[in-house]
């Protein structure tokens, strides 16, 4: 699930900037005002796949939490990012043993 965080991250990323050009030369500035959410939440997610291993409660909440913030920034443009973030943090929250640690 490292793989398909850090990819969500990156289009997440990607997403958001490049719906940050179209409304700055549509004169459009729907998603032009909070651009800056889903750029957070693609940066976020790329820290939080390489946390996944290490602290994987922190990095499955985060997860989670950037995709909600990104679908709330950006709506339907981080469908498919939010959709790969939020698998990965609920895989990453899920394979938690009983005892409170990671696989």
């Amino acid at each position: 699930m490292k793989h398909v965080a850090l990819i969500g991250g990156i289009i997440g990323l990607l997403f958001s900037i490049i719906a940050q050009l179209f409304a700055v030369i549509d004169d459009s500035y729907t998603f032009g005002n909070i651009w800056f959410l889903g750029v957070f939440s693609g940066i976020v997610a790329i820290v939080c796949s390489f946390l996944v291993n290490k602290r994987s409660l922190l990095a499955g909440w985060l997860l989670i939490l950037t995709s909600a913030t990104g679908f709330y920034a950006l709506a339907g443009l981080y469908l498919i990012p939010g959709a790969m973030t939020l698998l990965a943090g609920i895989y990453t929250l899920s394979r938690r043993n009983n005892n409170g640690t990671s696989h």
